[in-house]
């Protein structure tokens, strides 16, 4: 038996929260299913968490949270005009749920990943800013067809998400992102330890916390990139077992 983040528990399968935008077959078939497949791989429950939830009763039955990839966040929740923004992809409910999630996470020691727009959503959480427009990152079609665009990420050795990895320096990631979290401008407790070529944060993880890492590629597509890239949900799962 064992009593973690408020609760008791006689099993010993993880509870892993994570989040979607809307409560649909179709979204979850199209966007959500390989966060599903990479919890259950690992030996975690699912556990989807909407924005009409409520998540003062929901996350503390929670080991684990998992903040998914998306649309953008709306400006106003990091105190800038819209400078590139794609407005039509702005989900407001989804982002109130989201940065209260990353806060819970962040103060209650749950151990938390965040995906490409998961790792903006924890600095911003945090107080930290966005760049609201990048080129050269994004993939000409989000789609399953066709190879993936990639390129190398350099990790800061000795760093909770090296020793995770278990690369040295650095690793080749997919990309799918036009937004990315400003090195000048993070969340308190933040700490940046992956970057791309051009200098793109790529990482960021908050030392003293059980697991609080964020990455800015998408690790569930475990069919576009190598066996290194699902230890990141390993951990996540060994993290709410210690």
């Amino acid at each position: 038996m064992r009593k973690e983040h408020g609760r008791i528990r006689n099993d010993t399968t993880p509870r892993i929260g994570y989040t979607f935008k809307k409560r649909s077959r179709e979204f979850f078939l199209k966007w959500q299913k390989d966060y599903w497949f990479a919890i259950t791989l690992f030996g975690g429950e699912p556990v989807p968490i909407y924005p009409d939830d409520d998540l003062d009763a929901l996350l503390p039955t929670l080991d684990g949270v998992i903040l998914t990839g998306g649309g953008d966040v709306h400006p106003r929740f990091f105190g800038q005009e819209n400078q590139g923004t794609q407005m039509d992809t702005v989900d407001e409910a989804r982002d109130v749920m989201e940065l209260a999630v990353a806060r819970y996470a962040a103060a209650q020691g749950l151990p938390l990943l965040g995906i490409c727009r998961g790792i903006q959503v924890m600095n911003i959480a945090l107080g930290g800013g966005l760049i609201q427009h990048i080129e050269g990152h994004a993939q000409v079609a989000n789609t399953f067809d066709g190879p993936p665009t990639q390129h190398r990420v350099r990790v800061e050795p000795g760093s909770l998400l090296a020793r995770t990895l278990d690369v040295n320096p650095g690793l080749m990631v997919n990309t799918y992102h036009h937004q990315a979290v400003p090195e000048d401008d993070l969340g308190a407790g933040l700490r940046v330890v992956a970057w791309a070529e051009d200098g793109i944060v790529e990482g960021l993880e908050m030392p003293g916390h059980p697991f609080f890492v964020g990455v800015q590629w998408h690790p569930e597509r475990l069919y576009e990139l190598g066996p290194e890239h699902r230890r990141l949900f390993q951990a996540l799962i060994q993290a709410v077992l210690k």
